[in-house]
């Protein structure tokens, strides 16, 4: 079978939906099984599922596909409006847009008033609708983030004002404990963020004052506030600051929390809170006090989490339910680890997403990894290309010099020397190449036999941007320089003794920057310096260069923060940087801890 590192993985029970996007010859494969028949699934962003198996994927800016069973998958396009994200409730999807604006899918028999509109009943799965609500410009409402509880949806206005509609149970926070809501009605104000569950009865939300609230149904004590009895309006969570929290989700009797730093705690329902035991509440799960769980998800009464090191961890599961067969039929009260994909497998290069529905699981790797994109748009460009691969049967394939090298650890004439003596197609050097560039393994049998051949151990002990970040400190390597002026003078005519300098790979500056590789395109091949007229302090363009290397912004005490932020931020539309660079969240992050 065909992997790949941008392949989605399923686990759960088969449907018609499911069945559809798997061939022929995987559905005898273990619990892990390819849905290799989703297109261009290098653009999935985010799959979000509910009660059924169907499930909706958003791709690229403003693409979406809905799965359901028994029927030709659906596209959609919200027109002139780019997605910021998607989420599922039980049975509906909403989207919102960067613009604050919200669209709802949904079947025409939904329960509870789920879908927020004024006539829920002539939803469709065959049209995304407006929801007027916030969308109608004379209501003057746009929307910050929002969040789906089972049948309720709660939204965060820019102004700070929480909404919810739906199924009540007190989880809408108005007092009442069997009033659905057709149309969204004022919770709290002053509101930050707001906390999601496929199907959940409890709901949370952080505020302004850094603090944390929740109400609705509290049976087993899944509010955390250290009692079992239900709360109609909210009530804040003791012990719990706003600005500790890295997730937190609600589901069927339990809720789990993950901070920051990677802790998980759980409350509520013994054996899906993590614990064998009632929590009443927030309490640290044991078998995870040695890991820092960077995602978490949670089904119904299904959750998984993952770790920084790609650990994949779940709990909660039924008698033979969970996505592995390593632990047979039993039931998994507290934390257990679960085998991963071949692909996945000792390959932490990959940032995986999980999202679960109430009884099935999806995996696959982060869609936002812009040092992975850069490079893959250079090797299908084959721009700028400074050598190549002579191999038998008169293949030659244009490569760039510098990347190959680093990558293999091996000279140009060795890997020549070395792959002449098999019989590799050019296809499937190919296919090598896209490993060497962009970390994509597409067929593992393949890469093994190429690594054989050129004597490096597979998996790979480096990854991409592990390699990378050794070019970056590797002084000698470096071909070019960045002639760096203080002030925003354009005077070309300057000695070149009054500009700073700053040592590059001339293949890493345009393959990150859209503005180098202009400024490339127009000087010949035998240049080796190029002028900087942005203004920007030499200190912010080195912090800005190492990025290009590592994804990563790095400031120094000997740094003036403010000034540093300011240049950076401007950096993003003056070097024409990558659409999805993370740039700006590595900055706010910095901003708040200031």
């Amino acid at each position: 079978m065909t992997q790949t590192n941008t392949q989605i993985f399923y686990s759960g029970k088969r449907n018609n939906s499911i069945n559809q996007l798997i061939n022929q010859n995987e559905n005898k494969c273990p619990r892990w099984t390819s849905l290799s028949k989703i297109k261009n699934a290098n653009k999935v962003r985010k799959i979000v599922s509910g009660y059924t198996h169907n499930c909706l994927i958003w791709k690229g800016i403003n693409n979406l596909e809905f799965h359901q069973a028994n029927s030709e998958p659906k596209s959609f396009t919200i027109e002139n409006e780019e997605i910021k994200d998607i989420q599922s409730g039980y049975q509906t999807y909403l989207i919102l847009t960067k613009s604050g604006k919200v669209f709802s899918l949904a079947p025409g028999n939904c329960s509870y008033c789920e879908v927020p509109l004024s006539d829920p009943q002539s939803s469709t799965f065959e049209k995304i609708r407006s929801v007027p609500f916030f969308n109608k410009k004379e209501n003057n409402r746009k929307v910050d983030t929002f969040a789906m509880v089972g049948w309720s949806n709660y939204f965060v206005c820019k102004d700070g004002k929480l909404f919810g509609n739906g199924y009540n149970s007190g989880r809408l926070g108005d007092g009442t404990s069997n009033q659905a809501k057709n149309l969204p009605i004022l919770i709290f104000e002053n509101v930050t963020r707001v906390f999601g569950g496929v199907q959940g009865y409890s709901f949370f939300f952080t505020t302004k004052n850094n603090e944390l609230y929740a109400c609705g149904a509290n049976q087993y004590g899944s509010l955390g506030i250290g009692k079992s009895s239900d709360q109609k309006s909210p009530v804040k969570v003791p012990n719990w600051k706003a600005e500790d929290i890295l997730d937190l989700q609600t589901n069927d009797g339990y809720s789990i929390l993950i901070t920051k730093e990677g802790k998980t705690y759980g409350c509520g329902l013994a054996g899906y809170n993590g614990f064998t035991t009632n929590k009443s509440t927030f309490t640290e799960i044991e078998e995870l006090k040695n890991k820092k769980v960077v995602e978490y998800f949670g089904g119904s009464r299904i959750s998984l989490a993952l770790t920084n090191e790609n650990e994949l961890f779940g709990w909660g599961f039924e008698t033979n339910n969970h996505p592995t067969d390593q632990y047979g039929n039993i039931r998994i009260q507290t934390p257990r680890k679960f085998n991963l994909p071949e692909i996945f497998q000792n390959n932490p290069s990959i940032k995986l997403k999980i999202t679960c529905g109430t009884q099935c699981i999806y995996l696959y790797p982060s869609y936002n990894n812009c040092l992975i994109q850069d490079f893959q748009k250079l090797f299908e460009s084959k721009i700028f290309c400074d050598s190549k691969l002579s191999l038998n049967e008169n293949i030659q394939i244009p490569i760039h010099k510098i990347i190959v090298e680093s990558r293999t650890n091996l000279q140009i004439s060795t890997i020549e020397d070395l792959l002449n003596k098999e019989s590799f197609s050019k296809q499937e050097i190919l296919l090598f190449l896209k490993w060497v560039y962009f970390d994509e393994i597409t067929n593992v049998d393949l890469l093994k036999r190429i690594f054989n051949s050129l004597n490096i151990s597979y998996p790979p002990k480096n990854t991409f941007q592990k390699d990378l970040h050794d070019l970056f400190n590797d002084e000698d390597s470096k071909d070019f320089t960045l002639l760096i002026k203080n002030d925003d003078e354009d005077d070309e005519d300057e000695d070149e003794d009054e500009y700073e300098e700053i040592l590059v790979h001339k293949i890493i500056l345009l393959t990150r920057s859209g503005l180098f590789r202009e400024m490339f395109e127009n000087i010949t091949e035998e240049s080796k310096s190029v002028k900087d007229y942005s203004g920007k302090s030499i200190e912010s363009i080195e912090i800005l260069i190492k990025y290009f290397y590592t994804e990563k912004i790095e400031l120094t005490a000997d740094h003036d923060p403010l000034l540093i932020i300011e240049e950076l931020e401007d950096s993003i539309e003056y070097y024409q940087l990558n659409e999805n660079s993370n740039i700006l969240s590595q900055l706010n992050e910095i901003k708040n801890k200031l």
